[in-house]
């Protein structure tokens, strides 16, 4: 009896922080997990892109433009940029009625494995770089993205646990957990077949696999 009870107690943090697939289509998979003390689920999304590293790179440091594939976002700007790997950047989601727009500041670092190739953009909030502004209610993003070079394609994971601020409906929070990461990376496959991002200078401190 007294194993039984251990195996239940080390088996509660696994259901609680498991991962449920959401969603599979178009090659894109969304998992999302439960995390305590969050009104919002995390998510996880994933998909594979057929394009080069530096393509896909390219369109990442394209901040303005991540309101034509970004889903919700309405404005983005790098507000402060430290060096080549560090920013801040400033971001606004639209939101659905009644719910108000969502407004965010995060702190991105670049860091790529020399081994295996992979980039990895860490996101974390940060206060005090923008003033809060009227009508918009400031919120938190804490997560990554992860491009891994795998012959001629980019495996992609996208995974951000988001804390809106606020009230949120329920029915409102559980949809947009799932597509927001869907509709972002659909965005992202039709993004990095243009010519301005596959003909881009390459980032200074990305390192490019040999070419066979």
């Amino acid at each position: 009896m007294k194993h039984f009870y251990l195996i239940v107690f080390l088996l509660i943090p696994m259901q609680i922080f498991s991962w449920d697939l959401e969603k599979e289509k178009n090659g894109i998979t969304v998992h999302t997990r439960t995390v305590e003390g969050s009104e919002l689920k995390e998510f996880r999304g994933k998909t594979k892109l057929k394009a080069d590293l530096n393509t896909v790179i390219s369109l990442m440091e394209d901040n303005p433009n991540y309101v034509t594939w970004f889903k919700n976002c309405k404005h983005a700007e790098a507000v402060k940029v430290l060096n080549s790997r560090e920013k801040y950047i400033y971001i606004q989601n639209g939101a659905p009625w009644p719910v108000n727009d969502r407004d965010f500041v995060i702190h991105t670092v670049f860091n790529q494995d020399k081994t295996t190739g992979a980039v990895t953009y860490t996101i974390r909030p940060v206060a005090n770089i923008v003033a809060e502004k009227k009508g918009l209610v400031r919120g938190t993003l804490k997560g990554f993205w992860k491009f891994v070079p795998v012959g001629d394609e980019i495996e992609v994971t996208y995974q951000i646990l988001s804390n809106p601020g606020g009230g949120i409906p329920s029915s409102i929070a559980n949809f947009v957990v799932v597509d927001i990461p869907y509709e972002t990376l659909k965005n992202m496959k039709e993004k990095v077949t243009e010519p301005k991002y596959i003909n881009s200078p390459k980032h200074p401190d990305l390192i490019l696999p040999a070419s066979k």
